[in-house]
C-alpha cells in the first residue's frame, strides 16, 4: 500500500510546490524538483492574455493541452510563426527560440520542464516580442486554423 508523503518529507527529498496567480490572471500550480525540472498546471482566467515572451537555453518545455485553446508564437529570424493548439495537442518548444503563449478562457494546459544539468534559472526575457504578439488578432488566428465542418474540405 502506498504511504503518503508530507510536504515537509517531499521538501527533504528536493521537491517543492509553488502556486501563483500571474499578472495576466492565469493560475499556475507548480511541482518543482531541485534538479530544475518541474510540472506546471496552468488554468486560464476569463481575462487571460499573453504571457511574457521568453526563451530557454537549456530547459526543454513540453506543453499538453487538456482543454480549450492555446496560441503559441515563435520568432524565427524576425518572422513570427504561430500555432493553434487544441485539447489533445502538444507543443515542444525548441531551445533558444523566443516564444510567447496566449491561453483562451477555459483553457487548461500541463507543462513539463526537463533537461540535463539545468541552471537554477533558465528563463530569458525577450521583451521585443511582447508588443508584436499583443498586436496579433488572436481570434482571427484561431478562426483561421479551425478545422472545416464535416463534408467541407480543409483549405
Amino acid at each position: 500500500m502506498p504511504a503518503p508523503l508530507t510536504d515537509r518529507q517531499a521538501k527533504g527529498l528536493g521537491i517543492t510546490t509553488r502556486h501563483e496567480r500571474m499578472d495576466n490572471g492565469e493560475l499556475r500550480f507548480r511541482l518543482c524538483a531541485c534538479d530544475g525540472s518541474s510540472y506546471i498546471r496552468t488554468e486560464a482566467s476569463d481575462q487571460s492574455g499573453w504571457q511574457n515572451s521568453h526563451l530557454h537555453r537549456y530547459v526543454h518545455e513540453l506543453n499538453v493541452i487538456q482543454q480549450g485553446v492555446m496560441l503559441v508564437v515563435e520568432e524565427h529570424d524576425g518572422l513570427l510563426v504561430h500555432r493553434v493548439l487544441r485539447a489533445g495537442d502538444f507543443y515542444l518548444c525548441p531551445l533558444n527560440v523566443p516564444h510567447n503563449s496566449y491561453m483562451l478562457p477555459g483553457t487548461v494546459a500541463h507543462t513539463v520542464k526537463y533537461g540535463q544539468d539545468l541552471p537554477d534559472v533558465d528563463w530569458v526575457a525577450c521583451p521585443w516580442l511582447d508588443p508584436r504578439c499583443r498586436a496579433l488578432d488572436v481570434d482571427a488566428l484561431v478562426r483561421a486554423s479551425s478545422p472545416s465542418p464535416p463534408g467541407k474540405p480543409d483549405l
